[in-house]
């Protein structure tokens, strides 16, 4: 081990012993508090009536305020009622100050960076236009000196969601349903999938979920790139973890016979953006469209505080090999669409009201004729296999200390391949394994602001996506002797909403 990597890694140590020994200080000197901004502004109820201990992953309660379109379903939930000021608005921000530090490496080169900054800016907009009507917005504005110094999002400023939501629509059917029974909601826009769990609500902010992003052929790293150029060209670049825009159905309903809720969600998003590299040519664009779905049943309560809940999930689509050839560059409806699937299982056991343990397993698959559009000689399906395993703790008591406003969590993250699009890549390139630690306090809520000491380390590993030694990118001539991906990212800081 060099003195580099032991200096490197007592850094990380220390640091985390540090924030460690800090919020164990704090608990005992800051009362306790409640609160999420821009809902607690409305209702004046705190924080932890929707969240769990504290922002941003929903409870029990919270979730079901969602699914219902944010609302309780009560005169007080209308922007006019009287309970509400002038001077409420549904707006909130939120940003993370603090160090971070990452490095990744391959073939004995790496890329090392660390320092202080801030993870960029969410401007966020939930709630009701009239009743059963809710809205949602989240702006992403490009900062040049946003992600740590690590690279500026000057041009990425963007809209990550906008949607409406035309909720109970089954009363225009004679259908009223029991109290809190939301059979049929229709949200039109762009908004994030019903995936097994929100990767905008996790408290991980370094740390991707693996299988939501997975490309095959696309090397994976996280934090920083930038040693890796052992690749095959894949035009399909469909994520269940990117906001789409397109269709969506939803709806939910408390079951008697399982003191739980069953949940369903059917989605038609189109592909109105490049969907990835063409042989010789730009993105492929287009407008196909491909179909998402979801259904989850709960037993003894949601699935998250109380109870357990199981879930399938599933997608089909197309995406297109040849670029319109009238305006190559631009959006234009694309063609020689070629089918990739999608499905998955999901699972969430809870435990004594302070555990959570959940996670998800999603198989994809490529058609070959994807690869064959890129020249690669005997080209084949590419297959794999994704899952994740996450376990939280919030603890509410503990023997003779208590805890509450604390959550620590750890996830697993895992890709193994089955087959490659490119038949010389070895059968486990780009297998991944990704582990994340995570602490974190809530330090202050209140009706206005929230603010958590946050502490993140992950570590991965993404196999044979070395540096070529030999041949071309996509060559696959050093695919079985590529060295492995290695990555860190750390994060101490503090995570704050207004």
């Amino acid at each position: 081990m060099s003195i580099r990597t032991m200096t490197r890694r007592g850094f990380v140590v220390c640091m985390l012993a540090l924030i460690g020994l800090v919020s164990f200080e704090i608990s005992f000197l800051l009362p306790e508090a409640h609160a999420i901004p821009a809902f607690a502004r409305k209702y004046g109820v705190p924080c932890n009536v929707c969240h769990v201990p504290g922002f941003p992953k929903l409870n029990d309660f919270g979730n079901t305020f969602r699914d219902q379109g944010y609302q309780f379903g009560a005169d007080v939930d209308l922007p006019t009622h009287e309970n509400i000021t002038m001077g409420y608005w549904p707006l909130s921000m939120r940003t993370t100050v603090g160090y971070q530090a990452a490095s990744v490496r391959t073939d004995g080169s790496g890329v090392t960076t660390g320092g202080f900054g801030f993870t960029g800016l969410d401007i966020l907009s939930f709630g009701l236009l009239h009743r059963d009507i809710s809205f949602g917005l989240v702006l992403t504005p490009g900062l040049g000196s946003a992600g740590f110094g690590a690279g500026s999002t000057a041009g990425e400023g963007d809209l990550e969601a906008a949607y409406i939501r035309l909720n109970r629509l089954e009363r225009f059917l004679g259908v009223q349903g029991e109290p809190g029974t939301y059979l049929m909601n229709l949200k039109i826009g762009k908004f994030e999938l019903d995936v097994p769990y929100s990767e905008k609500r996790s408290p991980t902010l370094n740390t991707p979920f693996a299988m939501y992003h997975y490309v095959a052929g696309t090397p994976y790293f996280a934090g920083i790139g930038g040693t890796s150029t052992s690749t095959y060209l894949n035009p399909n670049s469909f994520a269940i973890g990117e906001n789409s825009p397109g269709v969506e159905m939803a709806g939910i309903t408390k079951t008697a016979v399982t003191d739980g809720y069953f949940r369903y969600s059917l989605a038609g998003l189109s592909t109105n953006s490049f969907s990835g590299p063409v042989s010789g040519g730009p993105g492929t664009g287009g407008r196909n469209v491909n179909f998402y779905g979801r259904m989850t049943q709960s037993f003894g309560g949601y699935g998250i505080v109380t109870g357990q809940r199981i879930g399938l999930f599933g997608v089909y689509g197309n995406a297109p090999t040849i670029a319109n050839v009238t305006c190559p560059d631009c959006q234009g409806i694309a063609g020689s669409g070629q089918p990739f699937s999608r499905i998955g299982a999901d699972v969430s056991l809870t435990f004594d009201g302070q555990w959570n343990l959940f996670g998800a397993i999603m198989h994809g698959n490529d058609s070959k004729n994807l690869f064959v559009s890129q020249a690669i000689v005997n080209a084949q399906n590419a297959s794999w296999n994704g899952a994740f395993v996450e376990l939280d703790w919030y603890p509410t008591q503990l023997p003779l200390v208590g805890m509450p406003g604390w959550l620590l969590s750890y996830r697993y993250d895992i890709i193994r391949n089955d087959r490659q699009g490119d038949p010389t890549f070895a059968k486990n390139y780009n297998n991944v394994d990704s582990h994340t630690f995570l602490v974190r306090y809530y330090l202050h809520q209140s009706n206005r602001t929230d603010i958590a000491l946050h502490a993140e380390y992950n570590t991965y590993r993404t196999v044979g996506v070395g540096t070529l030694n030999a041949g071309t990118p996509g060559s696959g001539a050093c695919a079985p002797a590529c060295g492995n991906l290695l990555g860190q990212t750390m994060l101490v800081g503090l995570d704050f909403a207004y």
